[in-house]
């Protein structure tokens, strides 16, 4: 009868033991997620809309998540430098982003970018919806949409639009609304919102596209004419959507927190519950409510299944447009 040679037995019980610890860290590491801080990054400066809509999240959210949560900014390339430092980092949970929908259905389809937001993200909460809005001064000769539709109509290019930068929500759905019209108008690009917002104030350009936080403060200044969102600002409860226009398409700009690829379900499962009572929370609902600011219903699935539908018709708009950067 064969015996085993003591020395190959205590070896393979030393891996056998070494295998077990390995697996129970493992499980323990998940179980006991988080044990340390967990970062947040913007991919946009410091002091815009979404940073400051991350900034208040993470601060109610870190009390039931039971760690701190540092928020950190990784502008540039117009946030696909911070998209693609998440969806490159370590998948245990600890580094997560907080992109707009810009970063998913735009930007891929601009020009070539590191990462493939069709397989490489896990979207765990949705946080916030920016509204849009077509605005002009109050003395200006267009009292309605349709106005400025007749004008543009008449006068190719003369309207000309202030917004933050080429290839944003806001100035893509005003080009779809042009090619649906078979208008021309011009866009007038600027490095953000505030700035765009200074100008059209200033009298440099006729209209502006720009968000609930950028305009609100400028109250009695400006006349909105439309909302390029799925919803009426609460403050124009008579403005139309663009889509009670008719139009089949509105300007998505949806805040959401994601992870990259490989995060352990338990994880997401564990952040998802933190996030969504954190969007319950009263003095999260209270600070979005002073901007303005939508908090959508949708859990992070669902809101992946939303932009993946726009995904493809985005694509062919955007090679229309002659935007894409070879």
């Amino acid at each position: 009868m064969y015996v085993p040679n003591k020395r190959l037995l205590k070896i393979f019980f030393v891996v056998v033991l070494l295998m077990g610890g390995m697996l129970i860290g493992n499980g323990l590491s998940q179980e006991l997620y988080p044990n340390r801080p967990v970062t947040m990054v913007v991919p946009w400066g410091t002091g815009g809309t979404s940073d400051t809509v991350t900034r208040v999240f993470a601060k109610i959210a870190e009390k039931e998540l039971g760690q701190p949560i540092i928020v950190e900014n990784k502008p540039g390339a117009g946030g696909s430098i911070g998209v693609n430092y998440v969806l490159k980092s370590k998948p245990d949970g600890y580094t997560l982003g907080v992109p707009q929908t810009s970063s998913y259905i735009i930007h891929p389809h601009m020009k070539k970018l590191p990462y493939d937001p069709l397989t490489q993200v896990i979207d765990i909460a949705t946080i916030a919806n920016h509204l849009l809005g077509l605005a002009v001064r109050p003395d200006a000769p267009w009292n309605t949409f349709e106005d400025i539709i007749s004008y543009a109509r008449s006068n190719p290019g003369k309207f000309r639009y202030a917004c933050a930068g080429i290839g944003t929500t806001q100035h893509i759905c005003m080009e779809r609304i042009a090619m649906k019209e078979g208008i021309k108008w011009t866009a007038v690009p600027f490095k953000s919102g505030a700035e765009a917002t200074v100008a059209f104030l200033g009298g440099h350009t006729d209209g502006v596209v720009q968000t609930t936080v950028e305009l609100l403060p400028h109250t009695g200044k400006f006349r909105l004419l439309l909302s390029e969102s799925d919803v009426r600002w609460p403050d124009f409860p008579n403005v139309p959507t663009v889509l009670e226009k008719g139009y089949n398409f509105w300007a998505m700009a949806i805040q959401a927190i994601n992870a990259p690829k490989g995060v352990p379900e338990s994880i997401i499962r564990k952040l998802e519950s933190v996030f969504d009572k954190t969007k319950k929370d009263p003095s999260y609902i209270q600070a979005m409510d002073k901007i303005r600011m939508r908090i959508p219903s949708l859990s992070g699935k669902e809101y992946t299944e939303l932009w993946k539908k726009e995904y493809d018709e985005m694509g062919k708009v955007i090679k229309i447009l002659g935007l894409r950067e070879e």
